[in-house]
Protein backbone atom coordinates (compact mmCIF):
# COMPACT_ATOMS: atom_id res chain seq x y z
CA UNK A 1 0.00 0.00 0.00
CA UNK A 2 1.23 3.52 -0.76
CA UNK A 3 2.89 5.57 1.93
CA UNK A 4 0.45 7.42 4.21
CA UNK A 5 -2.48 5.23 3.09
CA UNK A 6 -2.48 2.92 6.11
CA UNK A 7 -1.45 3.03 9.76
CA UNK A 8 -1.81 0.44 12.52
CA UNK A 9 -1.81 1.34 16.23
CA UNK A 10 -2.05 -0.91 19.28
CA UNK A 11 -4.67 0.91 21.37
CA UNK A 12 -5.57 0.15 24.98
CA UNK A 13 -9.35 0.19 24.77
CA UNK A 14 -11.20 0.90 27.99
CA UNK A 15 -14.43 2.41 29.30
CA UNK A 16 -16.30 0.82 26.36
CA UNK A 17 -15.23 3.42 23.83
CA UNK A 18 -12.99 4.00 20.85
CA UNK A 19 -13.06 7.39 19.16
CA UNK A 20 -11.81 9.43 16.25
CA UNK A 21 -11.66 13.20 16.56
CA UNK A 22 -10.50 16.21 14.61
CA UNK A 23 -10.58 18.57 17.58
CA UNK A 24 -9.28 18.52 21.14
CA UNK A 25 -10.85 16.26 23.76
CA UNK A 26 -14.27 17.49 24.93
CA UNK A 27 -16.04 16.23 28.04
CA UNK A 28 -19.32 17.61 26.67
CA UNK A 29 -19.02 15.77 23.35
CA UNK A 30 -18.03 12.55 25.14
CA UNK A 31 -21.39 12.11 26.89
CA UNK A 32 -23.57 9.12 26.01
CA UNK A 33 -27.37 9.29 26.07
CA UNK A 34 -29.74 6.31 26.18
CA UNK A 35 -30.15 6.21 22.37
CA UNK A 36 -26.36 6.51 21.90
CA UNK A 37 -25.87 3.43 24.08
CA UNK A 38 -28.51 1.52 22.10
CA UNK A 39 -27.01 2.44 18.72
CA UNK A 40 -23.40 1.99 19.88
CA UNK A 41 -22.21 5.43 18.80
CA UNK A 42 -22.05 9.12 19.68
CA UNK A 43 -21.80 11.09 16.44
CA UNK A 44 -20.68 14.71 16.16
CA UNK A 45 -19.37 16.28 12.97
CA UNK A 46 -15.70 16.07 13.96
CA UNK A 47 -15.82 13.83 17.05
CA UNK A 48 -17.20 10.28 16.92
CA UNK A 49 -17.22 7.63 19.63
CA UNK A 50 -18.03 3.97 19.07
CA UNK A 51 -18.75 1.08 21.40
CA UNK A 52 -15.98 -1.52 20.88
CA UNK A 53 -18.46 -4.16 22.23
CA UNK A 54 -16.19 -6.13 24.62
CA UNK A 55 -16.54 -4.60 28.10
CA UNK A 56 -13.11 -5.22 29.63
CA UNK A 57 -10.01 -3.11 29.12
CA UNK A 58 -7.82 -4.71 26.47
CA UNK A 59 -5.27 -3.93 23.80
CA UNK A 60 -6.30 -4.21 20.17
CA UNK A 61 -4.92 -3.31 16.80
CA UNK A 62 -6.68 -0.43 15.10
CA UNK A 63 -6.14 -0.24 11.35
CA UNK A 64 -6.54 3.25 9.91
CA UNK A 65 -6.83 3.55 6.14
CA UNK A 66 -7.26 6.35 3.63
CA UNK A 67 -8.96 5.04 0.47
CA UNK A 68 -10.91 6.17 -2.58
CA UNK A 69 -13.67 3.65 -1.83
CA UNK A 70 -14.67 1.28 0.95
CA UNK A 71 -14.19 -2.48 0.81
CA UNK A 72 -15.49 -4.31 3.87
CA UNK A 73 -13.20 -6.83 5.56
CA UNK A 74 -14.52 -10.40 5.34
CA UNK A 75 -14.01 -10.74 9.13
CA UNK A 76 -16.31 -7.79 9.95
CA UNK A 77 -18.86 -8.38 12.70
CA UNK A 78 -20.22 -4.80 12.85
CA UNK A 79 -19.92 -1.99 10.32
CA UNK A 80 -21.13 1.60 10.66
CA UNK A 81 -20.52 4.60 8.41
CA UNK A 82 -20.72 8.23 9.59
CA UNK A 83 -19.88 11.63 8.10
CA UNK A 84 -16.63 13.00 9.53
CA UNK A 85 -15.32 16.55 9.08
CA UNK A 86 -11.70 17.58 9.47
CA UNK A 87 -10.10 20.99 9.86
CA UNK A 88 -6.64 21.78 8.48
CA UNK A 89 -5.56 23.31 11.81
CA UNK A 90 -6.60 20.30 13.90
CA UNK A 91 -4.76 17.05 14.48
CA UNK A 92 -6.82 13.91 13.83
CA UNK A 93 -6.55 11.35 16.61
CA UNK A 94 -7.77 7.85 17.37
CA UNK A 95 -8.22 7.39 21.10
CA UNK A 96 -9.71 5.56 24.03
CA UNK A 97 -10.29 6.85 27.54
CA UNK A 98 -6.68 6.09 28.47
CA UNK A 99 -4.52 6.82 25.43
CA UNK A 100 -4.46 8.52 22.05
CA UNK A 101 -2.51 8.36 18.79
CA UNK A 102 -2.13 10.92 16.04
CA UNK A 103 -3.52 9.68 12.73
CA UNK A 104 -0.58 9.95 10.33
CA UNK A 105 -2.50 9.48 7.10
CA UNK A 106 -2.58 12.04 4.34
CA UNK A 107 -6.12 13.32 4.90
CA UNK A 108 -6.50 16.47 2.80
CA UNK A 109 -10.28 16.55 2.31
CA UNK A 110 -12.54 18.46 4.69
CA UNK A 111 -15.25 15.79 4.64
CA UNK A 112 -15.03 12.00 4.77
CA UNK A 113 -17.31 9.02 4.97
CA UNK A 114 -15.76 7.27 7.96
CA UNK A 115 -16.32 3.51 8.08
CA UNK A 116 -15.97 1.74 11.43
CA UNK A 117 -15.54 -2.03 11.48
CA UNK A 118 -15.28 -4.44 14.37
CA UNK A 119 -13.50 -7.53 13.06
CA UNK A 120 -12.69 -10.87 14.59
CA UNK A 121 -9.84 -13.04 13.44
CA UNK A 122 -7.46 -14.65 15.93
CA UNK A 123 -8.22 -11.57 18.07
CA UNK A 124 -10.68 -8.69 17.88
CA UNK A 125 -9.38 -5.75 15.84
CA UNK A 126 -10.86 -2.51 14.58
CA UNK A 127 -10.73 -0.67 11.28
CA UNK A 128 -11.43 2.94 10.38
CA UNK A 129 -11.52 3.76 6.67
CA UNK A 130 -11.56 7.41 5.57
CA UNK A 131 -13.14 7.90 2.13
CA UNK A 132 -13.22 11.50 0.83
CA UNK A 133 -16.77 12.78 0.23
CA UNK A 134 -18.38 15.79 -1.42
CA UNK A 135 -21.61 15.55 0.58
CA UNK A 136 -22.13 14.10 4.05
CA UNK A 137 -23.30 10.51 4.13
CA UNK A 138 -26.22 9.63 6.39
CA UNK A 139 -24.91 7.70 9.40
CA UNK A 140 -26.13 4.10 9.24
CA UNK A 141 -25.33 0.43 9.75
CA UNK A 142 -23.80 -1.32 6.73
CA UNK A 143 -24.66 -4.88 7.84
CA UNK A 144 -26.96 -6.66 10.26
CA UNK A 145 -25.14 -7.69 13.42
CA UNK A 146 -25.84 -9.71 16.54
CA UNK A 147 -25.85 -6.61 18.81
CA UNK A 148 -28.94 -5.02 17.25
CA UNK A 149 -27.45 -3.28 14.23
CA UNK A 150 -29.76 -3.49 11.21
CA UNK A 151 -28.47 -2.98 7.68
CA UNK A 152 -29.53 0.46 6.43
CA UNK A 153 -30.86 1.64 9.83
CA UNK A 154 -29.96 5.30 10.37
CA UNK A 155 -28.11 6.47 13.47
CA UNK A 156 -28.88 9.65 15.38
CA UNK A 157 -26.29 12.42 15.76
CA UNK A 158 -25.45 14.24 18.96
CA UNK A 159 -26.25 13.15 22.48
CA UNK A 160 -29.57 11.35 22.24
Amino acid sequence: MEKNKQQVVDLLISHSQILVRSRPYSEELSQWGKQNIEQGAVIHHNYVIFDPLPDDAFGANVVLTSADSFIMDNQTQRCIVVPFYTHPDNVIEVASATEKFTVNLQLDALLYSLYYEICEGDEVFYKFTFVPALVPITAHYIIDDEWGGQKGKMLQSGRV
